[in-house]
Order: C-alpha cells, then sequence, then structure tokens
C-alpha cells in the first residue's frame, strides 16, 4: 500500500476514534449532569461511596459506549480485513492465482487489488518454473537415453578387446578400469532416470502397511558387516512393531540411501545410532553420526540433485543423488526427510511417516 493510502486510512481510523470520543463524552457529561439535578432537587448530599460508585458506574457505561460505537464504524473494515487476511492465507497455502474481491474504492479495496496482482504474478512464476522443471526432466531423460547407446558400444568393444586375445597384467588392469568406469556411468544414469521418474511424477507407489521395526532390523542385519568392516558401531533403539502405510521398495530404498550415506561420510572409527521411535502420530526413522565440519556447512545443500560434500568429487565414491532421491520418496509417501546439526560435528537425518492405524484381531 502506498504512503498516501496509508496515511487516508490513519486518517479515517483517528476520526472514527475522535468521533466516539466525542460521543462518549457527551454521554458522560449528560449522565452526570442527570445525577447532579437529582440531588439538587432532592436537596439532598450524597454519600462519598455512593458518589464514587456512580462515578465508576457512569465512567463504566462511557467506556462501552465507546466501544460499542468504535466496533458498529468499524464493523464493515474488519469484516473485509478478515476476509483479505482469509484470502491470503489461502494464496499462502499454495492457491496460486486466487483473486480476493473487496468491494469499494477504499484502501482496502486498493489492498486487495495488489494481493491480486502479487497472486497473479507467483501464478505466473510457478508456471513458469513447472514449464523449466519439466524441460530439465526431459532433458534428463533425453540424455539418459543418448548416453546409454554409445555406452553400451564401448562396453560390447572393450569385451571384444579383452576376448581377442590373451592380456598382459598391465593391460588388463587398464581394462578392468575401463569396466568399472563403465559401469559407474551406467549406473548414474539408472540414477537420472529414476530422479527424472521421481520429479515427474511417473512413479506409482504400492503402498501397504509394513512392519518398520522388522523392516529395519533386517536391513541392519544386511548392511552391519560393511559398518563393521568401515570400523562403526551400530547403536540401535528400535521401538518393536511400528507400522507405516509405504510402499516396501521405495521405503528400503530411502533407508539404505541414509545408512549407505552414513557410511560414506561419517567419522572413521565413530558410532553410527539408528533410532525408530513413536511421537504423538508420527514414525521417525532417525540416524545419527559424527562427520566432518564441512558436512555440517552444507546441511542446506544435501538434498539438491547432484550436490556432494568433497570438492574434489573424487575422495568419496557417490554421485550425490542418494539423499535427493530419498527426499523426494519421502514427499511421495506424504512424509518428510530433513537434515539437523546437533552439534559442530553431529548431524542426524530424520524421515517421519504418519503413523499406520493398527489392525484389530
Amino acid at each position: 500500500m502506498k504512503r498516501r493510502q496509508w496515511d487516508r486510512l490513519l486518517v479515517k481510523l483517528i476520526g472514527i476514534i475522535l468521533v466516539n470520543a466525542f460521543i462518549a463524552t457527551i454521554a458522560f457529561l449528560i449522565m452526570g449532569y442527570s445525577i447532579s439535578m437529582y440531588y439538587i432537587r432532592n436537596e439532598t448530599t450524597p454519600e462519598p461511596l455512593t458518589s464514587n460508585l456512580a462515578f465508576l458506574s457512569v465512567t463504566f457505561i462511557t467506556i462501552l459506549i465507546f466501544i460499542i460505537g468504535f466496533s458498529l464504524m468499524m464493523r464493515k473494515t474488519l469484516q473485509k480485513i478478515t476476509h483479505l487476511s482469509s484470502e491470503i492465507e489461502q494464496i499462502a497455502n499454495g492457491d496460486l492465482g486466487r483473486t480476493v474481491n473487496i468491494e469499494g474504492r477504499d484502501e482496502l479495496a486498493s489492498l486487495g487489488d495488489s494481493v491480486n496482482r502479487m497472486s497473479r504474478q507467483l501464478q505466473e512464476l510457478f508456471d513458469k518454473e513447472r514449464a523449466h522443471e519439466e524441460e530439465r526432466n526431459q532433458l534428463f531423460s533425453n540424455l539418459s537415453h543418448d548416453l546409454r547407446t554409445p555406452l553400451t558400444s564401448i562396453r560390447g568393444y572393450v569385451q571384444l578387446l579383452q576376448n581377442e586375445r590373451e592380456l598382459s597384467e598391465t593391460e588388463q588392469s587398464h581394462f578392468n578400469v575401463l569396466n568399472e568406469k563403465t559401469a559407474q556411468l551406467e549406473q548414474l544414469l539408472d540414477q537420472l532416470m529414476d530422479v527424472n521418474r521421481l520429479y515427474s511424477s511417473q512413479v506409482t507407489l504400492s503402498r501397504h502397511r509394513l512392519n518398520g521395526s522388522l523392516l529395519t532390523m533386517q536391513l541392519v542385519h544386511e548392511l552391519r558387516p560393511l559398518f563393521e568392516e568401515a570400523g562403526h558401531e551400530l547403536k540401535l533403539d528400535v521401538q518393536p512393531d511400528l507400522y507405516i502405510d509405504a510402499d516396501q521398495q521405495q521405503l528400503i530404498r530411502v533407508f539404505q540411501n541414509l545408512m549407505s550415506n552414513a557410511l560414506k561420510y561419517a567419522t572413521p572409527g565413530s558410532p553410527i545410532e539408528l533410532t525408530l521411535m513413536q511421537e504423538g502420530g508420527a514414525i521417525l526413522w532417525r540416524l545419527c553420526n559424527k562427520t566432518t565440519p564441512e558436512t555440517i556447512a552444507s546441511i542446506d545443500h544435501l538434498f539438491d540433485r547432484t550436490y556432494r560434500v568433497d570438492t574434489s568429487r573424487g575422495e568419496t565414491p557417490g554421485d550425490g543423488l542418494g539423499l535427493s532421491i530419498a527426499r523426494q520418496i519421502m514427499l511421495l509417501h506424504d512424509g518428510t526427510l530433513t537434515a539437523q546439526s546437533m552439534s559442530e560435528s553431529h548431524i542426524c537425518f530424520t524421515a517421519c511417516f504418519v503413523m499406520a492405524e493398527k489392525k484389530s484381531i
């Protein structure tokens, strides 16, 4: 709202206050005069207590008159403000493009017009961003398909060269590197395709009621040798029989990505804490570990696609897509995945699910 409009609204408000103050003052004087004339006609003098009670009563009635008058004169304006606040809340909740209908030509109507312009601009920006997102997803898809064909040819020719003659130890080492890097590229292309499907909502979830506690313990049993080999002790605090409505394969993928991330970035030899608990109507799956200050400093970017903490991109294996994929899967499950720094060297990843209702036997 412009400065002049604010000034007009302020002048209007002050005018209403002055009018009601004037009416209340007149009412106060009339009531005071009436009480005084009553005692004069009866030729009596009121007692101090009676006089004080009369004064307080007149004052209370005067204040009440001011409040009622102010409310009546501001009623229409307050209704407009309430309606405007409700409409803005709807826009803030995602109903972009929504318009506000404020009758009249006053300052609130002007504010409503400004809100309408803002809503339309937000809708346009959202549509442009969605179009750009679709273009990026299509680019990912096209690149994945276009790169897979020559990559398959490279793998075929590498195998052909290996089979043509007996290789020396040095040549075999070189071919092993080629095979390893080719496999990494194929895995990266698969990840890119998965990201494209997840972010374009092409994945159809097959949700069932799952025992999250049992599923977690099974994954721990499978992955514990990897943690022990890396020198990490897994500390478990898993409440039994906590049920989640989820797609089992996608849920396993979330847990595996988080545990794989902890395995890569946890401080060597430090313990890793895994907690599964109920909090209200939610199930919290939390993984905490010590890590580097660089990871803590980058906590706001950990879920960005292809983002990696290590700048060399060679110190730690991975493609930077695991956490992004895990968060998107959680969003598809109507859940959340967050990262929180507990200290300068301690980080916790928390997956929050809506708790499934227990079925009666």
